[in-house]
């Protein structure tokens, strides 16, 4: 009898011991702290994007021009192409323009079958050799005049013109600061609808727009003698742009 009362008195302290398990939250380390939530005031921002153009007179220009010549002979027109681009590129240099700033960018060499003759027989086909270079022209002023003398010297094809800015460092730094102001101004704009302030940038991504360079002039051919060809180097466009994460503050 005492044996039985013994183990209902280890029984109860048992069921106690489990209760308190559940009402206490135990074990110790299945109890987690919440984390702290952030306030909607600290998680306000927004994204703006800003654009920015700057404009600058062009100070070099790329000039690509070449020689095609058609032989049914290959080695004929092979030869004289070579002979015609070398008094081209002899002229250049002649005319002021640098060695080191005549660059070879095409060669090419391919059968010219030309049209198919109605109710005859397809002719022989011709070799067409066509050789070409990109020449840095540093006085913009010149273009006109040189391409009359690449065009004297022999060359047959003036493939495009293309102006440019030798350092375009000053101008994307003034391309950038307008974006800059431009992007705060977007985001002053928006917040100023919500009743809110810009506070600080928290991201910032620049991306470059480039440039806009004037380009043409396409194909050419020989003439008895070449007149300077008008050209108008006009104003190149830098382009920058950058988005910016401002947070939002409470309005003043």
């Amino acid at each position: 009898m005492r044996f039985k009362q013994v183990l209902i008195g280890i029984v109860a302290l048992m069921t106690v011991a489990v209760a308190a398990v559940g009402v206490m939250g135990w074990p110790a380390q299945s109890v987690q702290a919440a984390p702290p939530q952030q306030s909607s005031e600290q998680s306000r921002t927004v994204t703006v994007t800003g654009y920015g153009s700057a404009y600058g007179a062009p100070d070099i220009v790329m000039v690509g021009l070449g020689v095609s010549i058609a032989n049914a002979d290959v080695k004929a027109a092979m030869d004289e192409a070579t002979a015609r681009m070398n008094a081209v590129m002899e002229a250049l240099q002649a005319a002021g323009v640098a060695a080191e700033d005549i660059r070879t960018d095409q060669f090419s060499i391919y059968q010219d079958y030309g049209p198919m003759p109605v109710g005859g027989e397809q002719a022989e086909p011709l070799y067409r050799v066509s050789v070409g270079v990109t020449a840095t022209v540093r006085e913009t002023a010149k273009v006109g005049e040189l391409l009359a003398t690449a065009v004297d010297a022999g060359a047959n094809m003036v493939n495009y013109i293309q102006f440019d800015i030798a350092d375009r460092a000053a101008l994307e730094a003034e391309a950038r600061d307008l974006a800059v102001a431009d992007a705060r101004t977007r985001a002053e704009l928006l917040a100023k609808a919500f009743g809110l302030a810009v506070g600080e940038p928290l991201t910032i991504t620049e991306g470059s727009g480039g440039y806009v360079p004037y380009a043409g002039l396409g194909g050419g051919g020989g003439m008895p003698r070449a007149e300077a060809a008008p050209i108008s180097e006009g104003t190149l466009r830098v382009d920058m742009q950058v988005t910016i994460t401002f947070a939002l503050v409470p309005a003043s």
